[in-house]
């Protein structure tokens, strides 16, 4: 049977076999990006979520500073000096962790409903107007794309506002 082979025969062969080869290393090859994909964007939502929660940590451990940022919150220009260095870093630090957000979802590293729910949670702050005048006053050192949010989400909040102010008026 194998007489009948010309040595033709057996590079062609050699040949589909070794191609064959390719195309199973290849799918071989795309389940592993797959699956370390996978892997890649769950590290980087936990990390994501230690950020978030390391932000927010002191304020239900130390009573002191869930009060300082209550005062803080509800009347920045009634800090001492000493507070508003205090105030200064913490806003820092959590728009940072907002922009380090946006980035992670530009770049796919945040699925859609988590960046929702993280948006969400950043709107609900800058209702807040000391939050709103923080980072007016700051923005100059963010990310252009955290500008950008900040803006967008503060018209969507003016809008709210005036549609709420219409319903109450008629």
């Amino acid at each position: 049977m194998f007489s009948q082979f010309t040595l033709q025969d057996l590079g062609s062969l050699g040949e589909f076999v070794g191609a064959l080869g390719v195309v199973i290393s290849l799918v071989y090859l795309a389940r592993q990006m797959r699956q370390n994909t996978t892997s890649v964007r769950a590290a980087s939502f936990n990390s994501m979520t230690e950020n978030s929660l390391r932000l927010l940590e002191p304020s239900f451990r130390d009573g002191d500073f869930a009060d300082f940022l209550h005062r803080a919150q509800r009347d920045p220009s009634s800090l001492s000096p000493i507070e508003v260095v205090r105030w200064d870093a913490y806003m820092t630090a959590v728009y940072r962790h907002f922009g380090n957000l946006v980035y992670q979802y530009r770049v796919g590293a945040l699925d859609r409903q988590m960046w929702q729910s993280y948006r969400d949670t950043l709107k609900k702050h800058l209702s807040t107007p000391s939050w709103r005048a923080w980072f007016e006053e700051n923005k100059g050192v963010f990310s252009t794309s955290l500008v950008e949010l900040v803006e967008r989400s503060v018209r969507e909040l003016e809008a709210e506002r005036q549609v709420g102010a219409g319903r109450s008026e008629g």
